[in-house]
């Protein structure tokens, strides 16, 4: 489903500029617009937040997060 940044972020339970700030850290994904999400994106919100109430730094996953990524589109390609 496709949703805007205020329908996201209230999915998502976050303020609408922590989702500005994980886009422009590129947590979201390389190039991903700040206007248009989708279901992915609560995941991947969920994802960062869970890193990050465990002490896990923005800067520290903006190097970790695409690597989820790849590693999850392996896992999707194998099943």
């Amino acid at each position: 489903m496709k949703m805007n940044l205020t329908e996201l972020a209230r999915s998502a339970q976050v303020d609408e500029t922590r989702v500005e700030e994980y886009v422009k850290n590129g947590l979201l994904g390389s190039n991903h617009s700040t206007t248009e999400f989708d279901d992915s994106d609560l995941y991947w919100i969920d994802m960062i937040q869970c890193f990050q109430d465990n002490g896990t730094s923005l800067s520290d996953l903006s190097g970790l997060m695409p690597r989820c990524r790849q590693a999850q589109s392996k896992m999707t390609q194998l099943s």
